[in-house]
């Protein structure tokens, strides 16, 4: 099918309407153009897009929330490393002051090649991207660490005279529109966008309630996906003489608009090590059948992959094995379509967003109050 279907409608608009992406949707460069990035870890890829090779799509805003101190912005720096490698070009926006050079050279960015730019001012915030956008040029990874650090340069001028004032919703309005243009940036120039923010931890009742998103109602409406981290501590060592020896953190994604969301993947780190792609896998590849179990002992075949799961990641890990392992593991996922839906969070949240709903017809009806601008 061409054009001329439309009787010279798509000439017309792209004529008389300036800046406004027209095109037969088989030969449109946004719907077909798309570039995939790897995450840290093969299950996370699988929670994200349902194949252990790809995680995030460009033309796509990403938002990792998760509470203090669960790696939002290691995460955001090691997709970004990986972006770097397939020739994206990375511009951090850092608003806490949270990000060195030492940092991002640990999870494998190129600081030499890098664009770092501080302010924690939300009009300059927008101004920035503003300039990003007017540049036109394609294949950024942009991320914005983080949304909790933005503020508004007037508060710090009323302060200065005396006077705050209530902010009034203003700067979470103002979040909204910097959110609606960033991935306006993504969209367009075929980049990916990631922006960093907390987590607020909602009192349960009969079933477990979904935390809170911190920068109000945009950071749930603009980001494609939301990547939720909770993080518990790896201990080594006997009671009287335990040691930390790294991070277990469980990514949820808590929105997903290229894959089924509410989906678990765990990510482990040793704090010397690195972070472990293949962690989860030893137990997916067991229901899938790959991987066969006998007491303590793992093998995939007539391979033997050791004894305690450890050592079974270990050799899959270090080994020609592990390829092999990903590929077969990776046909089973399409062919069956496998999920590891998380029923009792996304029966939650669908309540959540029901009452919500009901809370914006009648306010005073709700029977669930949100604090929304925290």
């Amino acid at each position: 099918m061409t054009d001329d279907v439309f009787g010279g409608l798509k000439d017309r608009i792209n004529k008389n309407i300036k800046g406004a992406h027209v095109s037969i949707l088989d030969e449109s460069d946004i719907a077909s153009k798309r570039t995939w990035i790897k995450t840290p870890a093969y299950d996370l890829n699988r929670v994200l897009s349902g194949d252990l090779f790809k995680g995030i799509q460009s033309r796509n805003l990403v938002a990792i929330v998760g509470p203090e101190h669960t790696m939002k912005s290691s995460f955001m720096v090691l997709c970004m490393a990986e972006a770097q490698k397939i020739g994206l070009k990375p511009i951090i926006i850092d608003t806490e002051g949270g990000i060195t050079s030492d940092f991002c050279q640990r999870w494998g960015l190129d600081t030499k090649n890098i664009l770092y730019i501080y302010t924690p001012w939300i009009h300059e915030v927008k101004s920035i991207l503003a300039q990003i956008r007017e540049s036109g040029e394609e294949g950024y990874i942009i991320g914005l660490d983080s949304v909790g650090g933005l503020d508004k340069i007037k508060s710090y001028e009323d302060a200065l005279t005396g006077d705050p004032k209530a902010d009034q919703g203003m700067l979470q309005k103002e979040i909204r529109s910097t959110l609606k243009l960033f991935l306006n940036i993504c969209i367009a120039q075929n980049s990916i966008g990631i922006c960093t923010g907390h987590l607020y931890g909602m009192p349960g009742g009969f079933m477990p309630m979904p935390d809170q998103i911190g920068g109000g109602k945009a950071m749930k409406l603009f980001p494609s996906v939301i990547i939720g981290l909770k993080k518990s501590n790896i201990v080594e060592g006997t009671k009287s003489d335990k040691r930390v020896i790294g991070s277990e953190i469980k990514a949820t994604t808590l929105k997903n608009r290229l894959y089924p969301p509410f989906q678990e993947a765990i990510v482990k780190l040793n704090y010397i090590e690195g972070i472990d792609p293949f962690a989860g896998l030893i137990d997916l590849g067991i229901k899938a059948g790959i991987i066969e179990k006998s007491g303590t002992w793992f093998s995939m075949g007539e391979e033997k992959l050791g004894q305690g799961a450890d050592n079974a990641m270990k050799t899959l890990t270090e080994s020609g094995i592990g390829d092999k392992f990903l590929k077969k593991l990776n046909s089973w996922l399409s062919n069956t379509g496998y999920s590891s839906i998380n029923k009792e969070l996304k029966e939650a949240a669908e309540k959540i967003m029901s009452e919500e709903e009901k809370e914006e017809k009648n306010p005073k009806k709700s029977k669930i109050k949100i604090n929304k601008d925290k």
